[in-house]
């Protein structure tokens, strides 16, 4: 009897992509699965989305209790439910390649000591046109490296008893409780990667905002960093957080190439704001929080545009580069490389 898959589909204010994402589990090799659709609260008409192919195949579920919870919880409780030998998570504006399912499974067959398998991505927009392969997977893994990168992307297949054994998601956690779970999944069982791109990663401009992003990675540290107390590192080693935050002016398009003085002038204004010097949380003033201070530059970076009548020809965004660093400690003090 061919195994049965258990894949987790949360949604919330998802119904642009949703049917994409359900027709790809149609359209599965394996057809041995269950798809538990959790419905977080979404205003848009995607839960008539889904209960319609709840009509349309018994193998779709539909739960949820009209509240949003947050992607931890709403994974934690539509995973609760699960009936399969493997589970994993297909989110709302992804989708899977058609041999997603049964590659995972004859990976995982030939490998039964392995608690997790992931597969390579590619990202696509959001007309779903391919962008370029996904590259956070390349990172060769390791249960050390994991605490620095987040390499165990999309797609993810777990054994269920392990998925049970490690506790699951973790429903406090409203973002980056994937790596929370990798993390945790890392410390109890092997994990291996398929080198085979089985996933396709939507890119969305309106995906997160500013403040989700500082959120995102404020908890991916925190899950890091109570990884790092788990495995007993910070007796003798120095974690800490790398960050830079950038000002950028993206110029949207007039329908006219010609370039003219007043644009020249403008983007001259432009360059100047975007030109602003990094933000580096190790010079934060004292006593402040990093997070709030980022915020409060960008929104007057943002103020700085409208008031130099700029904001109709470019759009704003804050980027973020994060990275953790891990580093021993050493006699008399000082810290050193860590690999």
């Amino acid at each position: 009897m061919a195994p049965l898959v258990s894949i987790a589909v949360p949604f919330h204010d998802t119904a642009r992509f949703l049917p994409v994402a359900l027709d790809s589990l149609l359209a599965q090799e394996h057809v041995h699965w269950e798809c538990l659709l959790w419905d977080d609260g979404s205003t848009d008409g995607s839960g008539a989305i889904a209960a319609d192919y709840v009509r349309r195949d018994a193998r779709f579920r539909l739960l949820g209790d009209g509240r949003n919870h947050g992607v931890g919880a709403a994974s934690a409780n539509a995973l609760t439910a699960a009936q399969g030998e493997f589970v994993g998570v297909l989110d709302a504006d992804d989708l899977l390649e058609p041999n997603a399912l049964s590659s995972m499974l004859a990976f995982l067959a030939a490998r039964p000591h392995v608690g997790m398998a992931y597969s390579r991505y590619i990202e696509i927009d959001e007309d779903g046109e391919m962008l370029r392969p996904g590259t956070r997977c390349l990172v060769p893994y390791s249960p050390q490296r994991l605490l620095l990168d987040f390499m165990t992307y999309h797609f993810r297949l777990m054994r269920t008893e392990a998925y049970r054994a490690i506790g699951g998601f973790d429903p406090a956690m409203r973002v980056s409780a994937d790596y929370d779970l990798c993390l945790r999944m890392s410390e109890r069982f092997p994990i291996e990667h398929l080198p085979m791109a089985l996933y396709r990663y939507r890119i969305r401009r309106s995906s997160i905002s500013q403040a989700g992003r500082l959120r995102q990675v404020r908890a991916s540290f925190d899950a890091a960093q109570r990884a790092v107390h788990r495995r007993g590192l910070d007796r003798d080693h120095a974690f800490a957080l790398g960050l830079r935050a950038r000002h950028v002016l993206h110029p949207r398009s007039t329908g006219n190439d010609a370039p003219d003085a007043s644009a020249a002038a403008e983007a001259a204004v432009a360059e100047v704001l975007r030109e602003c010097p990094p933000y580096d949380p190790a010079n934060a003033a004292p006593g402040s929080d990093w997070a709030d201070e980022i915020e409060a530059r960008y929104h007057a970076f943002v103020e700085g545009v409208r008031q130099r009548g700029l904001q109709g020809r470019y759009d704003c965004a804050l980027e973020l580069d994060s990275w953790h660093v891990l580093q021993p400690l050493r006699p008399f003090g000082g810290v050193g490389n860590w690999r």
